[in-house]
């Protein structure tokens, strides 16, 4: 058995958890046990890996005989797990009233059923059989992120540190809440610059509230998302997700919990936009698994440049043959030789989704104003450059839900042109 298996009990009852801790004693320190309420989060969940064997608490009583045979509601739940995760073993438990449903469960997939009366002698055989066989990796996570209706997620990362990533990530997805619902996530392991730069009042939750504790990682639910996603008051349809505040909120952001957090996001928002730090970590490479476009941001200098070619280069290895990647070219200050867009297609090899042109003084107005620029001015040439590649990823990557909103702002006010550049194309997946 693989050292201290991870065993997920969906229940909204937390004594059957304290029930089983008990049971084990000694044995507990063996297992990392963990509970969820419900089954979508409990998905969201497993698809960030890590889980050996879920057990699925049945409802007391319930038994096949009892109401007709029909024993298609009480088992909706373990064909849902089968079916969006299919590498992990569910037992169900049940009393004995109720065994004849759970025979019904190991008839549609269930690894095993245990009754509540005699789980004192039955619960650590069951435990060790099946925990550590699951055959769900990291590296079939893409795979299983739901599609269908779920939002699409755009993942912004900078070819290194100070590019302007947040910014650019900002406004797209100020720019596509005009007629979208939008969640823009800020994934940092550490400081946030979002909540400088909007200010929310200090009771306001960010990521870290939401991680909290060891235990709470396993069991973050989507009520507790939507209670940490702060509303923009000048941009109706987006919320934002703010990275830490402070060293004490602080928590750890890894590949399970990452990937939790945008399963849920995707469930309630047409387009996650996920602004990353710059970095080839286990977390960054998960998540980029899971999304569905790589907006890599690239400055005009050779040391932008080959920092974007070591991350592509890398990106390449990794289980993203689903992603879509494009380079946003941004012009953060007037350069006197700046590198010439021919030199930096042939390097990168990707099309260029995007040019954005300099504009400091702009950037400084809106940060003063708590602002995105497409918000603050939607006429400048910047506006209009991050207009443009909002509606360049949309056409792209096109959201899988039908517009729902009755009242939609298009992305540019009047005709937009194209920034003068030689911009691509939008090159196929990779």
């Amino acid at each position: 058995m693989e050292q201290d298996p991870t065993v997920l009990l969906i229940d909204e009852d937390s004594a059957t958890l304290d029930s089983i801790r008990r049971i084990l004693g000694n044995h507990a320190s063996r297992f990392k046990l963990r509970r969820i309420a419900d089954v979508p989060t409990a998905l969201a969940r497993i698809w960030g890996g890590g889980i050996d064997l879920v057990l699925l608490n049945l409802p007391t009583g319930a038994d096949p005989a009892q109401t007709g045979g029909r024993a298609e509601t009480p088992l909706a739940a373990l064909r849902e797990l089968r079916e969006k995760a299919p590498g992990v073993p569910v037992a169900v438990l049940c009393d004995s009233a109720g065994e004849g449903l759970a025979r019904a469960a190991v008839q549609q997939g269930a690894a095993a059923y245990l009754l509540r009366e005699a789980l004192d002698p039955e619960l650590l055989k069951v435990l060790r059989s099946f925990a550590g066989k699951s055959s769900l990796s990291a590296t079939v996570l893409g795979t299983l992120k739901p599609t269908g209706k779920d939002g699409k997620i755009i993942a912004f990362m900078g070819a290194k540190g100070g590019v302007g990533t947040t910014t650019v990530a900002l406004n797209v997805a100020a720019a596509l809440a005009g007629h979208r619902r939008v969640i823009l996530a800020e994934l940092h392991s550490e400081l946030g610059s979002l909540p400088f730069y909007f200010q929310p009042h200090r009771s306001m939750q960010d990521i870290g509230n939401l991680l909290g504790t060891a235990d709470r990682l396993e069991a973050i639910q989507l009520r507790e998302l939507e209670s940490c996603l702060w509303p923009a008051k000048n941009v109706p349809g987006l919320q934002v997700l703010f990275g830490p505040r402070g060293p004490q909120d602080s928590s750890s952001l890894d590949p399970g919990n990452a990937a939790g957090i945008l399963a849920l996001a995707s469930k309630v928002a047409d387009y996650v936009i996920v602004d990353l730090p710059p970095s080839l970590s286990e977390t960054n490479r998960v998540v980029l698994e899971n999304s569905d476009c790589l907006a890599l941001v690239v400055e005009r200098d050779p040391i932008s440049v080959l920092g974007a070619k070591a991350i592509l280069k890398r990106v390449d290895s990794w289980k993203a043959g689903k992603l879509t990647i494009g380079a946003v070219i941004l012009n953060r200050a007037a350069l006197v030789s700046p590198m010439p867009f021919a030199e930096i297609d042939a390097a990168l090899n990707v099309a260029t989704l995007g040019v954005i042109p300099p504009a400091s003084d702009l950037c400084a107005a809106a940060q003063r104003a708590h602002s995105p620029l497409v918000s603050l001015d939607p006429e400048s040439l910047v506006s209009r450059a991050l207009l443009d590649l909002g509606r360049d990823i949309e056409a792209l990557v096109p959201p899988a839900r039908p517009l729902d909103r009755t009242v939609a702002r298009p992305l540019a006010h009047g005709p937009v042109s194209r920034p003068a550049s030689q911009k691509m194309t939008p090159a196929p997946v990779r």
